[in-house]
């Protein structure tokens, strides 16, 4: 089971497999937590902050991942 890691956001998978929640998570996250910007971004590239009041870095989608991995560990 994946759990999402947003402060106050209570949603869980519900999968017959790892990958299967996994997806469900990035899905989630993208519905629920994501919102379209206007800006100039690499193609290939994507932009992350750990907080409302951060900056936001631009990084390819493994950095993305490894970042996120780093700072939420095994939530």
């Amino acid at each position: 089971m994946v759990r999402c890691t947003r402060d106050g956001c209570g949603w869980e998978s519900i999968a017959p497999s790892e990958s299967a929640a996994q997806a469900q998570y990035a899905d989630h996250l993208v519905t629920e937590h994501a919102r379209r910007v206007d800006a100039d971004i690499p193609e290939g590239m994507v932009q992350v902050r750990l907080d409302e009041g951060d900056e936001w870095r631009t990084m390819t989608v493994e950095q993305a991942t490894a970042f996120h991995e780093a700072v939420h560990g095994d939530d």
